[in-house]
């Protein structure tokens, strides 16, 4: 039975500059779950990804906008592909 409802990732412009000189890219994700944060973090653990993230924060919103429910909001570090997060698929 999945964890989670719905998985949004998305990316955006970070401040720091990688070797290449261009701008770095950091990916956000957002996902609507009513697991417990151990639940949730045992998870991605077994999933391969807790490493890659940076921060992880509770949410919880009733914005009809921005979608009704509570979940996890997580930055994953600037080292952090699109192939490395793959496996939020399986969450």
């Amino acid at each position: 039975m999945p964890l989670a409802s719905e998985v949004t990732t998305w990316q955006e412009p970070a401040p720091e500059q990688h070797d290449g000189g261009g701008p770095a890219v950091r990916f956000r994700t957002r996902v609507r779950t009513n697991a417990t944060e151990d639940r949730f973090k045992r998870r991605l653990e077994a999933l391969g990804l807790l490493a890659f993230a940076e921060t992880i924060d509770r949410y919880e919103t009733n914005w009809h906008w921005t979608g009704c429910g509570q979940g996890y909001a997580i930055l994953w570090r600037d080292t952090t592909t699109l192939a490395d997060l793959l496996p939020l698929a399986r969450l």
